[in-house]
């Protein structure tokens, strides 16, 4: 869908056919290790397990200025307004990006999570930092513990150890 395209390039950010209000400075991708930590009795430190990887964080930074169109408060409204959008679920939207920074990354899909806003006393700009976490929808982390799990779960059996099939009425279908 067009309107869930996050697109961000040549000083401006796009979401859908929307230009967000501002001049794009800055972008960032953050991923990390994901550990499970232990303190161990009578020792120093922590015992660490590598349990993959985090969903990685999209940082990017705007500047909201002041022109005859608009003041930055205007600007900042409306960039408030596209943050707190949601989709037909009520919930936060979910954006699939065409970023190449993000698709070396191997981000196909965010989410608008974060919205912080700064101004000084010396000029009428505001600076925006808008965050963005990957997205990746439960189907897709599921195949991915069948795969390292080294294939789908083993079936279910009832006390008779007879294997049961799920019930396809309360089986639930996830959509990105």
């Amino acid at each position: 869908m067009a309107d869930r395209l996050l697109t961000f390039e040549h000083g401006e950010v796009r979401l859908g056919n929307k230009v967000v209000p501002g001049v794009l400075k800055s972008q960032s991708v953050r991923g990390a290790v994901r550990f499970d930590e232990a303190k161990q009795d009578g020792l120093s430190g922590k015992a660490r397990k590598t349990m993959g990887w985090e969903d990685a964080d999209i940082t990017l930074g705007l500047e909201l200025l002041t022109d005859d169109d608009a003041s930055c408060y205007d600007r900042l409204a409306e960039l408030n307004a596209i943050f707190r959008a949601f989709d037909d679920d009520v919930a936060p939207r979910v954006y699939d990006v065409t970023n190449a920074h993000l698709r070396a990354r191997g981000v196909d899909q965010v989410v608008f999570s974060g919205l912080v806003s700064n101004e000084t006393d010396t000029d009428d700009v505001i600076t925006c930092t808008l965050t963005f976490v990957e997205h990746i929808p439960a189907i897709a982390n599921t195949e991915k513990r069948d795969v390292a799990d080294g294939g789908p779960a083993a079936p279910q059996t009832n006390t008779s150890g007879e294997e049961v099939q799920p019930d396809p009425s309360i089986m639930v279908e996830m959509a990105p």
